[in-house]
């Protein structure tokens, strides 16, 4: 099996070592937050997303705005794969919630007519 070159890797991510960074976040937060094996793989995909995505577009232009070195670059992508994944679990958990709220009365609703 041959590895992909450079070019090729280049052409999906801006930055191999950003990225690794930022998936890295985000697999340590699959490791920290353990989840039931039957939520384990949705979790891990969403994990492998988002990091896609945060080390594609919002770790670069963080590093770029604020004229990072290459290490700080590298901290900040491990640090906003971790909080990425965070905030899209909570985000997860609230509409989560919102729907059983909405559901819930619109069920109580059809029972009481």
């Amino acid at each position: 099996m041959q590895l992909p070159d450079e070019e090729t890797v280049s052409y999906f991510l801006a930055d191999p070592e950003i990225a690794a960074a930022s998936f890295s976040g985000s697999v340590t937060d699959v490791l920290v937050h353990p989840q039931r094996i039957k939520k384990f793989v949705p979790y891990l995909i969403k994990t492998v997303l988002a990091g896609y995505l945060l080390a594609t577009y919002v770790s670069p232009a963080i590093a770029e705005r604020f004229n990072f070195t290459q290490k700080e670059a590298l901290a900040a992508s491990f640090i906003v794969g971790y909080a990425g994944i965070r905030m899209l679990n909570n985000l997860e958990k609230v509409i989560e919630e919102e729907l059983k709220k909405k559901m819930g009365s619109k069920n109580h609703s059809m029972t009481t007519d």
